[in-house]
C-alpha cells in the first residue's frame, strides 16, 4: 500500500497545480514591423496565432511560464516595448505586410489599446543583443489551456521601429497540472 500511495495522491496534488510537467521548446521565429508609425497607446499584435509552433497537448495547465530570448536587428539602436498576451485573437484593424517585404511575412493588428490582452513584461531591446525574457500570467495560463495565443507589444520609445526585426529563440515553455 505504501508504494501506492504516490500514485493516489497524484490526481490530488494535480488539482491543487502541484503537478510540473516537462519542459517544452518551442521553434524559433522572428517578427517584422510592419506597423509604421506606431504610437505609445498602440498595441500591435501578431496575427498569427503563436500556438500553432508549439506541441502541447490538451490540458488544464496552471501557472505557465515562457522563457525565451529576444534578439533585435533592424533600423533603431535601441527601444523600450511592453509584452502582451491575447487568448482570443484581438478585434482590430488588420495591417497588410508591405508589397516589397519578402512573402514570409504575416498582416499585423493595429489596435488602439491592450484589446483584452494582458501585460506579461517590459523589457528594453538593443540592437544585436540578446535580452532574455520571462512571461507568465492568466493571459497566458488562459492561451495554453485555449491552444491561441496572440503577442503583442507596445513601442514606449518614440522612434518609429518600422521594419525592425527581432528574433525570438530558446523559447522554454513550463507548467502544472
Amino acid at each position: 500500500m505504501r508504494r501506492l500511495l504516490p500514485l493516489l495522491l497524484c490526481p490530488l496534488l494535480g488539482a491543487c497545480g502541484l503537478v510540473p510537467l516537462p519542459e517544452v521548446e518551442g521553434r524559433d521565429f522572428y517578427f517584422v514591423n510592419t506597423v509604421p508609425n506606431l504610437q505609445p497607446h498602440e498595441v500591435a499584435y501578431m496575427d498569427t496565432n503563436q500556438l500553432d509552433y508549439l506541441t502541447l497537448p490538451p490540458a488544464k495547465y496552471q501557472r505557465v511560464t515562457m522563457d525565451a530570448v529576444l534578439v533585435p536587428s533592424g533600423p533603431i539602436p535601441e527601444a523600450r516595448v511592453q509584452i502582451f498576451a491575447s487568448p482570443t485573437r484581438p478585434d482590430c484593424p488588420t495591417v497588410a505586410p508591405p508589397a516589397d517585404n519578402p512573402g514570409d511575412l504575416g498582416s499585423a493588428l493595429r489596435c488602439s489599446g491592450p484589446a483584452g490582452g494582458q501585460q506579461l513584461t517590459e523589457v528594453a531591446l538593443k540592437r544585436g543583443t540578446a535580452t532574455p525574457i520571462h512571461l507568465e500570467g492568466a493571459a497566458l495560463d488562459e492561451a495554453i489551456r485555449s491552444r491561441k495565443l496572440y503577442i503583442g507589444v507596445r513601442l514606449l520609445s518614440r522612434e518609429d521601429t518600422f521594419g525592425a526585426v527581432v528574433w525570438v529563440r530558446q523559447i522554454r515553455v513550463r507548467a502544472r497540472l
